[in-house]
This record gives structure tokens, sequence and C-alpha cells, in this order.
């Protein structure tokens, strides 16, 4: 068995309020206080909102770079609201390049350079 239980996405060090600010004001995520044994670390964590699975930063020296596709995806009930919230952050959004029957879904980048997929299931998968 395989369940995923986090993903982890670097960011430059000295970036963690850029981080907070992005995930937790402008998307609405929760920040998870981060386990004594890493709390001395520039490190940020949310929850989604499944159980058990998180999505955590870790400050890196390599910093995202925006010319590669590496991305993760978030699922949302509403993609009209999250395309709202992006745009009151002034993130950029661009149309997803292929169309995939019964999920609607955009890219946005952070504020540090991380591509980020934002997707609704909208019906059966084709």
């Amino acid at each position: 068995m395989f369940v995923l239980q986090h993903v982890g996405v670097t960011f430059p060090p000295g970036q963690a309020d850029a981080i907070r600010a992005f995930y937790g004001e402008g998307l609405g995520m929760t920040e998870l206080p981060l386990p004594a044994e890493v709390a001395h670390l520039e490190w940020v964590w949310f929850a989604t909102d499944h159980a058990g699975v998180e999505l955590h930063f870790i400050a890196s020296s390599l910093p995202p770079d925006p010319t590669r596709a590496h991305h993760f995806c978030l699922q949302v009930d509403d993609l009209s609201a999250v395309r709202a919230r992006l745009a009151e952050i002034d993130a950029p959004v661009s149309e997803a390049g292929a169309r995939l029957i019964g999920r609607e879904r955009i890219f946005t980048r952070d504020t540090v350079g991380n591509l980020v997929e934002i997707l609704e299931m909208t019906g059966a998968a084709g």
C-alpha cells in the first residue's frame, strides 16, 4: 500500500514569509506547527483538507527553476473561487495547455517561482 503523506517543495532561504503569505493568506491553507526535532529549521508546513496529507516547504539554496514544468497539484472544490483569490494577490494564472475531460485546471507560480496546478474535478474523467 502506498499513500501520499506529503509533498516537499523548496524555497530560497529567507523567503518563509513569502511562502506563508501565498499559501496561508492567499490560498487560505492552514499552517502546521513543526515537530520539535525540526523546529529550528526554516521550514513551513501546511495541512490539506485530506487528513494526514501535508505540503512541506524547505529552504534550499537552489531556487525553483521557472523554465521547468515540475509541479504539484492542489485539488479544490471551487476553481472559480481560487482563481479570484489568485487575482486578489496578483498571482499569475495560465490556462492548462491540454484539456482533460472532467478536470478543470489552471496553473500559477507562487511568489518564489514554484509551479502549482490547481484542479477541480467536474465529472467523470475520460
